[in-house]
């Protein structure tokens, strides 16, 4: 039986909104992802939810609490869902990192399933820790729908999965937008795409990635 996956990026935070990298590092929400979030929950209010998933990492959990709220439900903390180990690049903004850790930091930017993050995880270390995370959580919950709320490399290395390429060729995938919903169904070892970085719900709300990520 297939599992469905809503899969959500966090809401806008403190870190996007200075361009600094956080990976493992916890960051708040700001104003405008609060509202984010509790947008998400809107859109899915009418959706049957059996179990919500996130990160441990303060701005993928308050994402999850509004939806939470809406269904009912308990939000399981899971540290597989959290954003890549940035190691050395933890908290450094975008710029410097293109001074400081120019060879590396140019991987991450140009072809970034070949990515290794200083001191830190690479890309495909962080892609085998959740995608067997989410192979976990579809054999426990067949045949129902699961929301997620972690961050925005996570959900690449699904997208990644579900377009039936290698971790090696996630530059061919596109970055998902903050609070966007993407749907999955996973079924026979298979992850499918329903729908990709969708922020309809977001209207005015709608936040966008720096151009030096």
């Amino acid at each position: 039986m297939k599992t469905r996956f809503i899969m959500i990026r966090h809401g806008f935070s403190t870190a996007n909104d200075v361009g600094l990298f956080a990976g493992f590092i916890d960051v708040e929400l700001t104003e405008t992802g609060k509202k984010q979030a509790r947008l998400c929950a809107e859109a899915l209010k009418n959706e049957k939810i059996d179990a919500i998933y996130s990160s441990d990492r303060s701005r993928a959990y308050d994402t999850a609490l509004p939806i939470a709220k809406t269904h009912g439900l308990e939000v399981i903390k899971c540290p597989e869902l959290r954003e890549i180990n940035g190691g050395e690049w933890e908290g450094m903004l975008y710029d410097d990192l293109c001074t400081t850790y120019p060879e590396e930091y140019s991987i991450w930017r140009y072809d970034i399933g070949n990515a290794v993050c200083t001191g830190g995880e690479s890309i495909k270390e962080l892609s085998a820790r959740v995608i067997s995370l989410l192979e976990r959580v579809a054999r426990e919950n067949e045949g129902k729908t699961v929301c997620i709320t972690t961050h925005a490399t996570p959900i690449r290395s699904v997208c990644t999965a579900a377009a039936g390429l290698p971790v090696e060729r996630m530059k061919e995938i596109s970055w998902v937008g903050n609070a966007s919903l993407n749907i999955f169904d996973y079924e026979y070892g298979i992850f499918t795409a329903v729908k990709l970085s969708d922020t309809s719900h977001l209207g005015d709300l709608c936040t966008k990635l720096p151009s030096n990520v």
